[in-house]
């Protein structure tokens, strides 16, 4: 007989339900998030026992330690989970139950599990794209506090290379100049993390080959070509190109009812990393390589009966699927070879 679990992950304890396949409850136990404790509840069923887990923001531990001891894991995608968060009565009891019965039947959306050996680098790489913004808010607040006090003619590229001296010049007050100097201090603690982390994880890429075909593509650079390397993951996870390109969210979803079909329709489902990191490359690439340039100018001249707001999103989204085009044909040639 098989047995069929589900578990509901919180921050500090989970919810184990193992269930058979005429829906008997076997197994209803709350447990600490402790790694041998699950291991040994779960135990007795493990010659045919199949596990699901929700991708909660903690989930590493616990899919690396069951693979490790031998279980077969599901991880299920929260988007796809509308049965659990969607329900009336919403229980860490019911969630787990409800996920085992998912599983019973085949319908968990199952999401993509991370090679734990480049998971690290990967979560690095996101980490320094946080820091990125961070530091662009502290840019942008520095540049408020000038136009607060009425100074009108420092330019963007200077802000950013500013110095003590300068600030003295700029502000008169000294709790104004103590606020822009914290403002200085925190883009250089920035700058300097987001140096150390780019230089770490660039050691590590300069050895794939896949990095030195990306950065063959227009408009990629070196970051850019890591976010891709290591937010892509397993390529052979992806079907096909289009499957590929729906995942970078590079091209127009659709509404279709009867005989209504709209095209253009914007979702967040996908991965908004690889998202910004090939919308990123086809901006460079046009402003940089005349003969994207001229294919940006074609795509300019044949919607020019499309409204503005439409016509700037296809574009752009255009673009961006000949990125993701060709860099799937390079990335499937690099990993048969």
């Amino acid at each position: 007989m098989k047995f069929y679990c589900g578990i509901d992950l919180s921050a500090r304890d989970c919810h184990v339900c193992v269930i058979d396949e005429q829906l008997q409850i076997l197994v209803q136990q709350k447990l600490r998030n402790e790694l041998p404790k699950i291991v040994q509840l779960l135990e007795p069923y493990k010659a045919n026992l199949k596990i699901v887990v929700e991708s909660t923001f903690n989930w590493y531990w616990l899919i690396d330690g069951l693979q490790a001891a031998g279980f077969d894991v599901v991880l299920a995608h929260t988007l796809g989970l509308y049965l659990i968060t969607g329900a009336k009565v919403k229980t860490d009891r019911r969630d787990a139950y409800s996920l085992a019965k998912l599983l019973l039947v085949g319908a968990v959306p199952a999401a993509y599990i991370y090679p734990v050996e480049t998971r690290p680098v990967r979560d690095l790489l996101r980490r320094r794209a946080r820091l990125v913004q961070v530091r662009a808010g502290e840019y942008g607040s520095l540049r408020r506090l000038l136009l607060r006090q009425g100074i009108l003619s420092s330019k963007q590229q200077e802000i950013k290379t500013a110095t003590e001296a300068e600030l003295e010049q700029w502000f008169t007050h000294p709790l104004v100049r103590l606020h822009a100097s914290q403002e200085l201090q925190r883009i250089e603690l920035y700058s300097e993390q987001i140096a150390e982390l780019e230089k770490s994880i660039l050691g590590l890429a300069k050895t794939e080959r896949s990095y030195e075909l990306l950065l063959k593509l227009p408009g990629v650079g070196q970051t850019i070509a890591l976010t891709i390397l290591y937010e892509v993951g397993e390529l052979t996870r992806f079907t096909n190109v289009k499957v590929f390109s729906s995942y970078c969210r590079v091209v127009p979803g659709i509404a279709q009812s009867g005989n209504v079909s709209r095209r253009g329709r914007a979702s967040k489902q996908g991965n908004h990393y690889l998202k910004a990191a090939f919308s990123q490359a086809a901006v460079h690439a046009v402003r940089c390589y005349p003969k994207v340039r001229r294919y940006y100018e074609r795509q300019l001249k044949r919607k020019l009966r499309v409204s503005l707001k439409r016509s700037r999103s296809v574009r752009k989204k255009n673009k961006t699927r000949s990125i993701t085009t060709r860099l799937n044909g390079w990335l499937q040639a690099a990993t048969t070879s």
